[in-house]
């Protein structure tokens, strides 16, 4: 029997055994993928202490006003450090969007392709400023 190799795979957020095996449980292909993205555009700089130019910082800036100027900010943050950081991915468009009766909230919709598993994909994150 021939079985799919995973091209990708990484160690989730939440590590929990398999609690048959008592390995641990691994994100695959795909999922793997979105992971990475997750954690490049929710991390600061300077949070990882051997990478400090880690992750797009977009924090700082949710108290803002949404302006032109300031979502080409935003998205040339997040494809500078996607094409840095994440080199598995092609990243084709990034819209930066207010949650509409939300203070400090944005949507940042990713439209991606995988060109080694042939794969084209679309990720939307949510980032919000509590007070």
């Amino acid at each position: 029997m021939i079985t799919k190799r995973s091209q990708y795979a990484d160690i989730p957020f939440f590590i929990s055994p398999n609690r048959f095996t008592g390995d641990l449980n691994l994100v695959k292909d795909l999922s793997a993928i979105r992971q990475s993205l997750k954690n490049v555009i929710m991390c600061n700089q300077g949070e990882r202490p051997f990478d400090f130019l880690f992750g797009a910082s977009l924090y700082k800036n949710l108290f803002d006003n949404l302006t032109h100027e300031l979502i080409i900010d935003i998205q040339t943050k997040i494809a500078t450090n996607l094409k840095r950081h994440e080199n598995r991915v092609d990243i084709t468009n990034i819209i930066v969007r207010e949650v509409s009766g939300t203070a400090n909230t944005v949507n940042i919709t990713i439209f991606y392709a995988i060109p080694d598993i042939g794969v084209e994909d679309v990720i939307t994150i949510g980032i919000s400023r509590n007070r």
